[in-house]
């Protein structure tokens, strides 16, 4: 099985097919540990929702999301990386639904001045996207700089957000 890592190989997975694309949760029996846009490698099964409980309530949860019901995710998450990086994975969920701070914001905010650039490598390995909100950090012109699956899916991330979070949350 090239190509696919232990992590993956224990791992179930779910596809949930939202406005922007398809949206992949990977998960062991107790939390999540993969999140991303587009659909998962060749040779890893998808599992069914009805025997994997986490996958289930995280489908639910995502679906939600794009309904305008939820502006944030209450799942078990374990994910994989350094002390720096789970540092700048937690002070994402600070930044409030529909809207955005910059890569210097989120250092202060982590106690960490002047390490914009650190950060930013930081939430490029972000294993759990959305459910970690790291598309809700922007360059410090205000300009969308990188982002894991490209800057179209960054950009309707944050307009869909700032849309809703204007008075029209249906939750």
């Amino acid at each position: 099985m090239a190509g696919i890592s232990k992590l993956a190989m224990e791992l179930s997975y779910a596809v949930v097919e939202t406005p922007i694309g398809s949206f992949t949760l990977g998960a062991s029996e107790s939390a999540i540990h993969e999140a991303f846009f587009g659909k998962p490698s060749v040779g890893v099964s998808l599992a069914s929702h009805v025997e994997h409980p986490i996958l289930s309530m995280a489908s639910e949860q995502v679906e939600q999301y794009f309904a305008g019901k939820r502006i944030s995710f209450s799942l078990p998450i374990a994910a994989q990386g350094t002390p720096f990086q789970r540092k700048a994975w937690e002070a994402l969920h600070k930044i409030p639904y529909g809207k955005a701070i910059t890569y210097s914001e989120q250092a202060d905010l982590m106690g960490e001045p002047g390490k914009a650039r650190a950060v930013g490598m930081a939430n490029g390995r972000n294993p759990v996207c959305l459910l970690v909100p790291c598309h809700r950090v922007v360059g410090k012109d205000g300009n969308l700089r990188g982002y894991a699956f490209g800057l179209d899916i960054k950009k309707s991330l944050l307009d869909f957000e700032a849309r809703l979070s204007k008075g029209t949350l249906l939750c």
